[in-house]
């Protein structure tokens, strides 16, 4: 089972287990439903998330960046 952090929508910074590469989450506050993807960006070494599909990629490393960095800061 993948357990990523997610990007983007309702479950940004979060850890989410999921069986399968994508899944759609419903957000009960709102009742949209948010698709997300595993997708692999790009850093050193690359790292995968699952990212809302209404983020274009580059925005979603841009977002990756904060949540590696406050977690960064959370452990130091």
């Amino acid at each position: 089972m993948l357990r990523l952090k997610c990007i983007g929508g309702p479950l940004y910074g979060q850890e989410y287990s999921h069986p399968y590469h994508e899944f759609t989450f419903l957000d009960q506050h709102t009742g949209k439903k948010i698709v997300y993807r595993k997708h692999t960006l790009d850093f050193k070494p690359p790292q995968d998330f699952f990212v809302a599909e209404s983020i274009s990629r580059n925005f979603a490393y841009q977002l990756a960046l904060q949540v590696l960095h406050s977690q960064y800061l959370s452990k130091n």
